[in-house]
């Protein structure tokens, strides 16, 4: 009897489902903002099915939209619970340095995403490998560039709207940092190449409740506006509230658009009350999973490499039809991220765009 009892234990072993098989590697994953955070959920969604895919454990932790809560929730995390294998985390301006000392002191690697450090605190942190030894890579995008892609389909949109008008733009920043003065000024560097006069740039500190009420003010003082560049969807919608509150009395087309891809926006675009976003940049957190699962495996990337970057995408009225099934995507698990790998597809960079989110047939 004991026998049959440790055949059947055995074939059941055999039969196992692959979810039941230990991880390869831990990762922490440190989510900037608040747990169901619009764009931030996505990352961290991304995130999960490609540790899934690629049989990684994902831990997260929340920095709850602040660099103070954010290095205490790390501290807490390292502290009391097992250590990770790697963690990935977006460095918040002001305290970077002691972010990177405590992942130094318990000797874990770890990669950071965007690029949000720069001056003088970006001299005294260095770049990846100089100073902080097991600080692998950045994995960020081109924001100067996509905030010139921006720029050029609002304006794009003004002419095919109202092709008399002379075009005149607002922009609405973040907050004082290098991730949303690189995307103004891109987009300053377009407007100024095309003529179009940008009257004004303020922050709304990625406020959409902040964003209408400066907007409102805008409009009244610039009343020829006809160009919103906005360097969040959230803002731009709450710039497209207080456009649409002036539209009540003045007709004119305004060309409205941010950044992020946010369900929302997308059924904005499609009902063409907003005219553009650019993103695509919520898959940074599976590429670092994947970059992280190449490393595990023996690829050589890390080694030779600091960064890995990649464009974003422009979504407009005209392509918006490939890209709204993403309106109402919540489980990323069918999305194969293994096919950017660089030692299946034996590469020596990583191509990964985007655009390869785009469908012909939604």
């Amino acid at each position: 009897m004991k026998l049959l009892q440790c055949v059947l234990l055995t074939c059941l072993l055999c039969v196992a489902p692959l979810s039941w098989a230990k991880a390869d590697f831990s990762v922490l994953l440190v989510n900037p903002s608040v747990s169901g955070e619009p764009f931030w959920q996505k990352v961290e969604s991304i995130a999960k099915a490609a540790s899934k895919q690629l049989n990684v454990k994902l831990d997260v932790i929340y920095g709850d939209g602040s660099r103070y809560i954010q290095l205490a929730e790390l501290q807490k995390y390292l502290e009391y619970r097992a250590t990770p294998d790697y963690v990935v985390l977006m460095l918040y301006p002001g305290n970077a340095e002691q972010h990177l000392d405590l992942l130094e002191k318990y000797g874990i690697q770890y990669l950071t995403l965007e690029q949000t450090i720069s001056g003088p605190e970006q001299s005294e942190i260095g770049r990846p490998a100089q100073r902080y030894k097991n600080w692998l890579g950045e994995i960020y995008f081109d924001n100067f560039r996509a905030g010139a892609d921006l720029a050029q389909a609002l304006t794009e949109s003004l002419r095919a709207n109202n092709s008399g008008a002379k075009a005149q733009a607002i922009a609405i920043n973040g907050h004082y940092g290098s991730e949303s003065d690189a995307r103004n000024q891109g987009a300053q560097s377009y407007f100024g190449s095309q003529g179009v006069a940008l009257q004004q740039s303020i922050y709304a500190s990625w406020s959409k409740t902040q964003a209408m009420e400066k907007t409102q003010r805008l409009l009244k003082r610039y009343p020829a506006t006809n160009i919103i560049w906005s360097a969040s969807d959230l803002m731009a919608m709450g710039a497209l509230s207080a456009a649409k509150q002036r539209a009540e009395k003045d007709q004119t087309f305004v060309a409205i658009g941010g950044f992020d891809w946010l369900s929302d926006t997308l059924r904005l675009i499609e009902q063409g009350e907003l005219q553009a976003s650019v993103g695509g940049h919520f898959i940074m957190g599976g590429l670092a999973i994947l970059s992280l699962y190449d490393r595990f495996h023996g690829h050589s990337y890390w080694q030779a490499h600091q960064s890995i970057t990649y464009p974003l995408e422009v979504i407009s009225q005209q392509n918006v039809h490939r890209y709204i099934w993403l309106a109402d995507k919540t489980d990323w698990t069918g999305v194969d991220f293994s096919q950017f790998s660089l030692l299946k597809n034996k590469q020596t960079q990583y191509l990964v765009s985007p655009a390869f989110l785009a469908k012909d047939n939604p």
